[in-house]
């Protein structure tokens, strides 16, 4: 029997090996490793990103931006009194993580809820027409207390615009009455502003925030009226 002897360069040798090691590995060429791995971790990380707060500007911002506003009336009634004397500077808890302080001439309404937010008597009278009269005792307050009955006017409207997205844990709006004192909801509550032509060009000075549940119990959009579009290159701009 004949004996056969292969004789195989050093070099030759490096090469087989090196190739039969990136075979293993998964990697095309030398040098090159495989990064579809590193994408997907990547794409991972993005469709994870944390959701995040947004403050009152960036709030204001995002729906101009989604042009979310929509057209909107309140259908429920409300009770609400002035505020005595011995009542300012006292503070109420409101649904919306926030603490208000009583001030003189404010009245004190409280919503189907029984949750307690403060107006000025101007804006109260504007917006509802007053009826009868109780003698009310709710959880924050400490005596009875003679309450109106106040009923939302037909032709008053709203714009409102629900805040809500997969990157939105929650949002802050600083109210027209105490602007010092943000309140809070999670995504999917409303923000609300009265009636203007247009609430793409408006720079309000006066919005507040409503709950969604409390939105969805106590308000009604027309009809899903949104907006015509309005100048294009106004398109980004913060409200």
């Amino acid at each position: 029997m004949r004996k056969f002897t292969v004789r195989i360069s050093t070099k030759r040798l490096s090469g087989i090996l090196g190739f039969a090691f990136l075979g293993v590995c998964g990697c095309s060429k030398p040098g090159h490793m495989d990064t579809k791995p590193h994408t997907q971790k990547q794409q991972t990380s993005v469709a994870n990103s944390p959701s995040r707060e947004l403050t009152h500007e960036e709030t204001l911002a995002w729906v101009h931006d989604n042009r979310a506003w929509r057209k909107a009336k309140k259908t429920r009634s409300m009770w609400a009194r002035a505020i005595t004397a011995e009542e300012v500077g006292k503070e109420f808890q409101t649904a919306d993580r926030a603490k208000l302080t009583a001030r003189e001439k404010a009245w004190l309404c409280v919503g189907v809820a029984e949750e307690p937010w403060f107006q000025a008597w101007e804006k109260i009278e504007a917006k509802y027409d007053r009826g009868e009269t109780e003698t009310k005792q709710f959880a924050f307050d400490d005596k009875p207390h003679e309450y109106h009955l106040f009923r939302p006017k037909p032709d008053v409207i709203n714009w409102a615009a629900q805040v809500k997205g997969s990157n939105i844990a929650g949002f802050s709006i600083h109210p027209g009455y105490d602007p010092a004192n943000p309140l809070h909801s999670e995504q999917g509550g409303y923000v609300v502003k009265g009636d203007v032509p247009d609430p793409y060009q408006d720079r309000p000075d006066d919005v507040w925030l409503v709950q969604q549940p409390l939105f969805e119990s106590t308000y009604e959009f027309l009809n899903d009226e949104r907006p015509a579009a309005g100048d294009q290159s106004a398109k980004g701009e913060s409200p």
